[in-house]
C-alpha cells in the first residue's frame, strides 16, 4: 500500500508540472486585437522650445496580420510668430495613411509581441495658409518703411517618409514610444510672396527634405482574441 502511495505522488509530482505548461499553452494560443489610439506629446514639449508655434498630433493603427499593422495620422499646426520687422502666421491640417513593420515578431513569445522595433512607410498631405502683417523694409539711403500686409495665402502639399521607432507595453494595453522621421517632398504649391515657414506634418520645406522626432503615449482597445500567430482574416 505504502509502494503504490509513493507511486500515485511521484506520478502527480510529474504530470503537475505538465499540466500547468499546458494551461499556459492554452493560454498563449489567444491574442488580443483592437485599434491602438495615440497621441504625440512631442509638440507640447516643442511648444516650451518653440513658443511661437502648436502642434497637436493624433493616430490608430491595427494589427492586419502578424507583425503588419496599418496606421493613420493627423494632425493640426498653428503659427504666430512676432518679429521686430514682420508678424507671419499659419495654420494647417494634414493627414499621413501608411504601414509598420514589427521587426520584434518573430522573436518574442506569442503574447509579449506587442512590444514593437519598427519600420514604416507614410505618404502623407497637408493643407494650409499663411499672411504677414506689420512688414518694415530696412534701407541705408532711404531709412525704414512699412509695405502692405501679405494676405492669406492657401497652399497644399503631398510628400513620403520613412519612420523607425520603438513601440512599449508598460502597462497592460497601455504604449509608450518615439519614432525617428525622414520626410522627402513630392509636390507643393509655393507662394511666390514669400517662403513657408513650417508645413504641417512635414516642418520646414527650404530644401524638400526634413527630419523629425516624436514622442507618443497610446492605447489599445481589446476588442477581440484570436490564435495567436494568425491575422484577423484567419479567423474562423
Amino acid at each position: 500500500m505504502k509502494m503504490k502511495n509513493i507511486s500515485t505522488c511521484i506520478f502527480l509530482l510529474l504530470i503537475l508540472p505538465l499540466a500547468g505548461k499546458g494551461q499556459q499553452a492554452f493560454n498563449q494560443q489567444k491574442r488580443i486585437k483592437g485599434p491602438r489610439l495615440g497621441v504625440d506629446v512631442s509638440g507640447v514639449v516643442w511648444q516650451y522650445m518653440q513658443p511661437d508655434q502648436l502642434s497637436l498630433a493624433g493616430w490608430a493603427d491595427y494589427e492586419i496580420m502578424p507583425a503588419l499593422y496599418a496606421i493613420a495620422e493627423g494632425g493640426r499646426l498653428k503659427v504666430n510668430r512676432a518679429q521686430d520687422r514682420f508678424t507671419y502666421q499659419s495654420t494647417g491640417y494634414y493627414g499621413k495613411i501608411g504601414a509598420d513593420y514589427n521587426f520584434l515578431q518573430q522573436k518574442l513569445e506569442a503574447l509579449a509581441q506587442y512590444d514593437m522595433i519598427y519600420g514604416g512607410l507614410r505618404f502623407g498631405g497637408a493643407r494650409f495658409s499663411h499672411q504677414a502683417q506689420n512688414i518694415t523694409l530696412q534701407n541705408e539711403y532711404w531709412g525704414n518703411y512699412q509695405i502692405d500686409p501679405l494676405p492669406e495665402y492657401s497652399m497644399q502639399a503631398f510628400w513620403t517618409e520613412l519612420v523607425a521607432g520603438i513601440r512599449v507595453e508598460v502597462l497592460k494595453n497601455l504604449f509608450l514610444g518615439w519614432s525617428v522621421r525622414g520626410q522627402v517632398m513630392l509636390s507643393k504649391k509655393k507662394d511666390p510672396r514669400m517662403d513657408t515657414w513650417k508645413i504641417p506634418g512635414f516642418g520646414n520645406p527650404r530644401n524638400g527634405t526634413s527630419l523629425s522626432f516624436t514622442y507618443s503615449i497610446s492605447y489599445r482597445i481589446p476588442l477581440i482574441k484570436v490564435p495567436a500567430g494568425k491575422s484577423l482574416f484567419d479567423q474562423e
